[in-house]
């Protein structure tokens, strides 16, 4: 099991990286869709978490398939076991510290309020997956569109099943100006949030 400090550093950093280093490979244009996203935050939580990820034997694997409930995640942080006897490197998972959801869409696309909606649906399945009771769930949405705010849930989520375990990363336009905001519910790292206000989920 991760210690409960190194989940809080893990989640700083990722805090971080989302308000400083996605921010940034965006306005130079290293973002361009869901894909380039999810290498973006690969590369740089590799970069920045590298030695605390060897020493606690913590490593990221992108796409990883769940068979109950049947999904398949963007990201995943997850501990293993180096010494174990295994014939596929799933089987050395001992436990996973963060769980990421990607979104990446442009413009007015109707379908982006279901992608959401279905994406957080699939974070409250999860939450009765066995091995995931100490995960941190992390939704990372650009939106290359005007909002009227960026977060997502509103309080029926945020102070229920979403308390304690999701972490928004979100971006948007407000006012013509691209922001790229925290808004987190796990009660770590709280100088990172970002004002929200109320959503539709």
């Amino acid at each position: 099991m991760v210690k409960k400090s190194i989940i809080k550093e893990i989640d700083k950093t990722i805090k971080e990286i989302w308000k400083e280093d996605i921010c940034k490979d965006y306005w130079n244009n290293y973002l361009d869709k869901e894909d380039t996203l999810k290498c973006d935050l690969y590369y740089h939580m590799r970069r920045k978490l590298d030695r605390l990820m060897r020493e606690n034997n913590l490593r990221i694997y992108t796409e990883y398939v769940f068979l109950n409930p049947r999904y398949r995640a963007d990201i995943v942080i997850v501990e293993i076991d180096p010494d174990m006897d295994y014939d596929c490197l799933d089987n050395a998972v001992t436990s996973f510290v963060a769980l990421f959801e990607l979104k990446f869409t442009s413009g007015y696309d109707a379908r982006t309020e279901e992608w959401v909606k279905h994406d957080f649906w699939k974070f409250k399945d999860y939450l009765n997956v066995g091995g995931l009771s100490e995960c941190q769930f992390y939704f990372a949405t650009v939106y290359e569109a005007p909002c009227k705010w960026l977060n997502w849930l509103d309080a029926r989520s945020t102070n229920n099943w979403a308390s304690g375990r999701v972490t928004e990363l979100d971006s948007g336009y407000i006012d013509g100006e691209m922001l790229f905001e925290v808004h987190s519910y796990n009660g770590m790292n709280k100088l990172l949030n970002d004002k929200g206000a109320i959503s539709i989920i």
